[in-house]
């Protein structure tokens, strides 16, 4: 039994290694579940997918909220994006448009890599009703537009504004 094997066996994994293998586990969840509802149910089941996921996302953003002391700005969803997208591994970069809006960009996606590999993009069905489930947790005013949807060879353009003149 290899060094390693040993280790794992007695339960002595680094805990790189396994925040590594709970976020592909995590990926892999969500597409398989998007992707099953989808094939048994089409539309309907992507609706039901992403209910799911929007709940989480408020329910995520009430766990957060507590937990980090957020209030209900633009800052504080935005925050509670960043703080879910370094557990989730992926990168972000941020572009303040105004007071009023702000532009996140994912130069790395660990989630929209699972969806390539399944070979259809689930992003409206789980990644977006999530993540707007969690802005809207953090700061009810708060609305999320994608003004650059992912595709096959890159991940989405994400944007939070405040107030429905931006709706």
């Amino acid at each position: 039994m290899g060094l390693t094997r040993a280790a794992a066996v007695q339960g002595i994994i680094p805990p790189g290694n396994k925040v590594r293998e709970l976020r592909d586990n995590l990926m892999r969840l969500m597409s398989a579940t998007a992707v099953v509802m989808d094939e048994r149910f089409g539309e309907a089941g992507l609706e039901a997918v992403s209910e799911v996921f929007r709940r989480l996302g408020q329910e995520d953003a009430k766990s957060i909220k507590e937990k980090l002391g957020l209030g209900n700005t633009l800052k504080d969803a935005l925050d509670a994006w960043k703080v879910i997208g370094h557990i989730m591994g992926s990168r972000m970069e941020t572009r303040w448009m105004s007071d009023k809006r702000v532009e996140t960009n994912h130069p790395f996606c660990p989630q929209h890599q699972a969806f390539v590999k399944s070979g259809k993009l689930y992003c409206e069905a789980v990644c977006y009703p999530y993540v707007e489930g969690v802005a809207v947790g953090i700061a009810d005013n708060i609305r999320m537009e994608v003004p650059k949807p992912a595709d096959m060879s890159s991940a989405c353009t994400k944007a939070l504004t405040v107030g429905k003149e931006y709706l």
